[in-house]
């Protein structure tokens, strides 16, 4: 939010890391043997060798490709954003990711590039810059937050409104000492002369006509920002003071003192804002999910489908190889089914599984359809009578949904988000279960993990993949893939 000093901060933080990084490049490369070979004796009865590295220059690629991608992945996770409002765990998510995406990037670079690396150094290398990047982010919040507390290094700050939302910010920037902000005190826009005490509830009024005095009004608001030497000025509840933001907002700039307006300009469920253009004309642009934006995040979690399902797709050939041959041996009708299903704000595309139910499946529904488990639109039965042999144990270990790698590198799917629905499951949606369509369909998802079909009614999936949504995250994607690979292999949930 304030960053005139952070962006200084900032600019350090980012020479520190790459710093960080390459320091961590060499010391796993120079004492990558000695920790393997220690930690190998230590944990097995007999001696152990370790390969020995090839030339440091031999690895200096791998390094020039770290670089990017560790600087890449920490812009993306907001690592550079004032820190005032972090907290440990904030700063660990970001060094762990990042580490990560590195880790698996680099992996997925050296395997299709054919470049022979030691696997192990990568890995080292990436939780050595890990651990550093958290140390160091650790150590300069704890001593910010040291000053801030005594008084250094503080905003003054001059909040313009009365209502909830200049409450709601007021006890947040007081039980937050650490943040270093300080507020001088209110601007009444609706012509109260003393406190805001008469609009608050009873138990708060104290606490306000102690300490959050109005200072001003709309004609002495020039006066007051000299007054108290505000760094500066917080409009709040926006909607009800608009004939008199812009003025206020221009003697603000005229002053030279920073403006901000807090993201309450319509009091309805939106998920984020951003700024933007549309030719010349300045722009907000509000966001209702993830998949609504043109965010740098979500052109990550592309090229991490594309990469994986690449990789996935080349590693899983043998296996098509096989399926295919069994499918084909087991029962009359073609390898794949495709299907018409629902993706990203309504598109359709074909979907392609492998077929796991005989050949005219889709033409015995309607007499199956008094036999549903569902509730909701979902058609879901037990003991299917139309599964194959072979479908039944391609289904319970989700081996019948490999192709669908194919949609994911097309671009109709992704690897992580709600299951692609059915145009006639779409009809019967509810207003609000049309949002699971804000976000390209996945392989996998919540439901996916949490058992499947043992989860009976389709509000239940639907508040799964809406709460997957709202709170949707790149470390959330990764924890559902990892999530997903006991889930397939114990067959957990599935039918």
């Amino acid at each position: 939010m304030l960053k005139t000093h952070w962006r200084v901060i900032s600019l350090i933080e980012r020479l520190c890391d790459n710093m960080l990084i390459v320091g961590a490049f060499y010391f796993s490369y120079y004492f990558r043997d000695n920790i393997f070979v220690s930690v190998l004796n230590s944990t097995l009865p007999f001696p152990q060798d370790v390969l020995v590295l090839g030339p440091v220059e031999d690895y200096y690629l791998l390094l020039a490709l770290a670089l990017p991608i560790f600087n890449a992945s920490l812009s993306i996770l907001g690592a550079y954003k004032s820190m005032r409002r972090h907290i440990w765990y904030h700063i660990l998510k970001v060094s762990v990711f990042s580490s990560a995406v590195a880790f698996l990037c680099l992996g997925a670079l050296l395997y299709l590039l054919k470049i022979d690396l030691s696997r192990s150094f990568t890995g080292l290398f990436c939780s050595c810059a890990a651990v550093s990047l958290f140390i160091e982010r650790f150590i300069v919040l704890h001593v910010l937050r040291f000053f801030r507390i005594r008084g250094k290094n503080y905003r003054n700050i001059l909040i313009v409104g009365t209502g909830v939302t200049a409450r709601k910010l007021f006890l947040e920037i007081s039980n937050q000492p650490e943040l270093g902000f300080k507020i001088a005190g209110f601007v009444d826009v609706r012509g109260a002369s003393n406190t805001i005490g008469q609009t608050v509830p009873e138990t708060e009024s104290a606490v306000y006509d102690l300490q959050a005095r109005v200072i001003a009004s709309v004609e002495t608001f020039e006066r007051a920002l000299k007054k108290y030497a505000v760094d500066e000025v917080i409009f709040t509840d926006v909607i009800n003071s608009f004939p008199v933001v812009h003025e206020l907002s221009e003697i603000a700039v005229d002053e030279g003192v920073g403006v901000t307006f807090t993201a309450d300009v319509f009091t309805v469920g939106i998920f984020t804002s951003e700024v933007g253009r549309l030719g010349q004309v300045p722009v907000i642009n509000f966001i209702s999910s993830p998949g609504g934006g043109d965010s740098v995040q979500l052109f990550f979690k592309r090229v991490i489908d594309v990469v994986l399902s690449s990789i996935l797709l080349l590693l899983s050939l043998p296996l098509f190889m096989l399926v295919m041959l069994f499918i084909k041996f087991d029962s009359a009708g073609p390898v794949f089914f495709r299907q018409k299903r629902v993706g990203l704000n309504g598109r359709t595309f074909v979907l392609l599984k492998f077929r796991s139910m005989i050949e005219d499946a889709e033409k015995k529904l309607d007499v199956l359809r008094s036999e549903n488990e569902m509730e909701g639109p979902v058609f879901k039965i037990k003991n299917d009578p139309r599964i194959t042999r072979v479908g039944l144990f391609i289904r319970k270990y989700s081996i019948d949904e490999l192709p669908q790698l194919i949609n994911v590198l097309r671009g109709d799917m992704s690897l992580v988000g709600p299951r692609p629905p059915l145009p006639s499951e779409v009809e019967q949606y509810k207003r609000k279960q049309r949002k699971r369509l804000s976000m390209r369909p996945g392989l996998t998802c919540t439901w996916q993990v949490s058992g499947r079909n043992e989860i009976l009614s389709f509000d239940d999936w639907a508040k799964m993949d809406l709460a997957y949504i709202d709170n949707w995250s790149l470390l959330k994607d990764f924890s559902l893939m990892c999530q997903t690979i006991p889930a397939v292999l114990w067959g957990k949930g599935a039918r």
